[in-house]
């Protein structure tokens, strides 16, 4: 309470010496510092100024993101406030969990949307898999704050990630770029811009990275961790006679030896565990100070009875880990002037293919291993009309609509068992209309007002099996069905069909309404409100359940944006608080026919406050600083998010009439991957030395603890049950952490060559991206995925 009152004195003191600007202008003396650029943005998918955008948005330019080091989607959480990006998971490597303002998803199955956006040149990515995606060659790079519901491609209720990247132009250049550092990470970098007719040019980047890992594994001198990648991107633009044309396409592949994984704590109770003398194995890998970058994970086991499985089953056992990623896409961007109104296309088309073989308990004990993954394409198409109806009002409309269709999959091996498989196939549709307007109510004084409509149609086939490579109609026994097909079938289950089909459509409105102030030339103020909502699914690896429903979110945000003492100082600070309905929560339980499961089910109603300040500053010559850092909270609304548990003898009832089926109420559990504290601090010194220029830059990141696992036991279960969950409960909670990078960099004047050194948590700080718990009532085992350890290198950019 304290810091959110000192945060609100900030902003009121901004205010008011922003009002009172114009005395300190005129004291200004002359020759002073240079001021903060204005930078461009594309938040509302016209452009306009950062400061007169009335949404919180963080832009970032190329010189920002060379600074910061950003190389791709991970490395933003350290740029912007109420930003978190977690890493590590039961699935592919290629994964990642954005959240904003405590919007996020962290079971990004094919069949659930991601509650952060990534667009691309305006094409929406549809996976999380793509987050990994190298950032090459970029203009800029735009994180906006709160539900997105009226104007980007898909509906999104925490904000989005809008990436642009540069055209080409009508003048020849290129950059070349060259790097070296510990772990032997040896990467190239390159870009050519050539113009090849009157209105006619060509784009063309590259990039390769070699590293080795980051950990290694002593039983096997196998390292992990590591990164092999290439990309490469291609754009052709014509600037015609009142139109243009923008082709584009881009390939991304990397491939590493399995994920920084290792074994956090495991029940030294576990019957399971003890009876198959497991435990000396996992005490011997679990993770601690002395091998924080170590484990012994080793894979997929060999049972004795894989023998009567087809020879491309018996492959997949006794492999270690691994994890490939590749994506692409190609786009048409059209731009038409009409004579005072605009009319864009947008075309896409994008591949995602993710796949890998975890091993979850991180040693060399056969506990658990998965091979995970997912392929699928979506095909979008959105189309714009744009411009200005009066002097006053202006608008945009347009309609979108977009198909994807792919594979998901998951295979484990539970204790050395034969590996089981949960896969479906899956085709989500959507198709949405949208207009929002603009109006100048006085020549300071404007009023928006946006709604968009969208229908989506979620369809799924689920093919699971006890063992995978058995006929699906083979006799197995302690199956739901007696066969090896453990899903609800539709269809007639033979040897080679076992289908469980799942249709549903959904349909939901956003909007967005607002007022914002240019109460003088270097003071905007803004308040609005929006509602936007993300799309239903199914449950893919528990069939059988019904589909969840859309989850609802609505906010009210206001913030100003100030520039002080001639632009030498910027301050943008927004308040929010944001109610979210039918909220998409992942729950632990007991599903009748299938067991111990996780699943989502729409359970609960949020409540989610905070405010978000960013501030830059050229106190003297050369001296650039940045701060930003956000304070919010949350919880469930009381009573409003439950789970069954059945709890053999208790006599429980319930509405769903489960036997002995307890209702918990989890209403006062804490939500997931929201950070109540964060804060980034960066300065950046030029000094002109010679024939070139120093620029010497420290940066700090701070990141508060989050929970990725919140569960509670009924009071009805025994007190061996209630002690697993209050363990599990435990650590699901990762303790917040701070890090510090630098870099020293030397730009010769001529020619146009840039030396630096760079280092990357340059106190080598041991921390955890994520721990992941939620198997330690079943199987006994938590999880843990480790930060990277200290990094350095020099590398050289060459420009003309």
């Amino acid at each position: 309470m304290i810091k959110t009152t000192t945060l609100g004195t900030i902003a009121t003191g901004a205010l008011i010496v922003a009002l009172a600007q114009p005395v300190y202008a005129q004291q200004a003396q002359s020759g002073a510092a240079e001021g903060i650029q204005d930078i461009v943005v594309t938040a509302r998918r016209t452009e306009e100024s950062l400061q007169t955008t009335p949404i919180a948005v963080t832009a970032l330019t190329p010189e920002a993101l060379t600074t910061a080091k950003v190389e791709n989607v991970v490395d933003l959480q350290r740029t912007a406030p109420g930003l978190v990006i977690g890493r590590g998971s039961a699935g592919g490597d290629g994964i990642v969990f954005v959240a904003i303002r405590g919007q996020g998803n962290l079971q990004p199955i094919l069949a659930n949307d991601p509650a952060v956006a990534t667009y691309v040149d305006g094409i929406y990515i549809p996976r999380p898999s793509t987050g990994m995606t190298d950032i090459q060659d970029i203009q800029r790079l735009e994180v906006l704050r709160g539900p997105q519901g009226t104007l980007f491609g898909r509906n999104t209720t925490g904000g989005a990630i809008n990436i642009i990247t540069n055209d080409p132009t009508d003048q020849l250049s290129g950059t070349f770029k060259a790097e070296y550092g510990n772990y032997d990470n040896l990467g190239a970098q390159a870009n050519i811009n050539v113009p090849l007719a009157e209105g006619l040019a060509i784009r063309l980047s590259g990039a390769i990275n070699d590293r080795e890992g980051y950990g290694d594994n002593p039983i096997n001198n196998r390292d992990f961790s590591d990164n092999h990648s290439k990309f490469v991107r291609g754009k052709l633009k014509y600037d015609g006679n009142g139109w243009d044309l923008t082709l584009s396409g881009d390939w991304n592949r990397q491939t590493n030896h399995g994920q920084q994984i290792a074994l956090w704590d495991f029940d030294r109770n576990s019957a399971t565990i003890n009876a198959l003398g497991f435990a000396p194995g996992l005490t011997a890998g679990l993770l601690s100070r002395d091998n924080w970058w170590r484990n012994t994970a080793m894979g997929t086991s060999v049972p004795a009875s894989i023998g009567a499985l087809p020879p491309e089953i018996q492959s997949l056992y006794g492999v270690q880990p691994f994890n490939t990623l590749e994506v692409y896409g190609f786009s048409g961007t059209l731009n038409v002037d009409l004579g005072g109104l605009n009319l864009k296309s947008i075309t896409g088309y994008r591949h995602s293919m993710n796949y890998g073989l975890s091993d979850t308990d991180g040693t060399a004990v056969p506990l658990l291993s998965t091979y995970a993954g997912s392929g699928s394409y979506y095909i979008s198409q959105e189309l714009q009309l744009s411009g200005n109806l009066t002097d006053s009002l202006s608008f945009i409309a347009g309609a979108y609509a977009g198909k994807e269709s792919g594979y998901e999959f998951s295979r484990s091996q539970i204790f050395g068992g034969l590996i089981r498989d949960s896969n479906a196939d899956v085709t989500n549709k959507t198709f949405g209309l949208f207009a929002q307007a603009y109006y100048e109510l006085t020549p300071t004084l404007r009023a928006v007002g946006g709604f968009r409509y969208t229908w989506d149609t979620r369809n799924s086939v689920l093919h699971n099996a006890q063992v995978l490579g058995l006929p699906y109609d083979a006799p197995v026994a302690g199956t739901p069905t007696g066969i090896n097909c453990t899903v609800d079938p539709t269809d007639p289950v033979t040897a080679t069909t076992c289908n469980q089909a799942q249709n549903a459509k959904f349909n939901y409105p956003a909007w967005n309404a607002g007022l914002d102030w240019q109460a003088s030339d270097n003071l905007f103020l803004y308040v609005a409100t929006r509602g936007a909502a993300k799309a239903g699914g199914w449950n893919l690896r528990a069939g059988g359940l019904p589909a969840f429903a859309p989850e609802k979110v609505k906010d009210v945000e206001a913030g100003l944006k100030v520039d002080l003492f001639d632009r030498r100082l910027r301050f943008n600070t927004a308040v929010f608080h944001t109610w979210k309905d039918d909220n998409q929560a992942i729950v632990n339980s007991f599903v009748t026919g299938i067991g111990v499961t996780q699943y989502i089910q729409n359970n609960g109603k949020v409540r989610i406050w905070g405010m978000e300040n960013e501030i830059t500053a050229v106190p003297w010559e050369g001296m650039t600083l940045s701060i930003n850092g956000s304070l919010q909270d949350g919880k469930y609304a009381k009573g409003s998010f439950s789970e069954t548990q059945v709890v053999a003898g208790s006599g429980c009832t319930n509405p769903a009439g489960v036997v002995d089926g307890c209702v918990v109420d989890l209403s006062g559990l804490p939500l997931l991957q929201l950070p109540k504290k964060q804060l980034n601090v960066s300065a950046t010194q030029k000094v002109p030395l010679g024939a070139g220029t120093l620029a010497v830059t420290g940066a700090w990141s701070y990141v508060g603890s989050q929970h990725f696992d919140a569960v509670r036991a009924a009071d009805q279960q025994p007190d061996a049950i209630k002690a697993g969950y209050e363990t599990e409960n435990r650590l699901g909670r990762v303790p917040g952490y701070g890090i510090f990078n630098g870099r020293i960099a030397f730009q010769l004047d001529d020619p146009n060559v840039e030396i630096a050194i760079y280092g990357r948590n340059i106190t080598n700080k041991k921390y955890l991206l994520r721990r992941f718990p939620d198997l330690y009532r079943t199987l006994g085992i938590a999880a843990a995925y480790v930060g990277q350890p200290a990094t350095y290198g020099v590398e050289t950019t060459f420009k003309f």
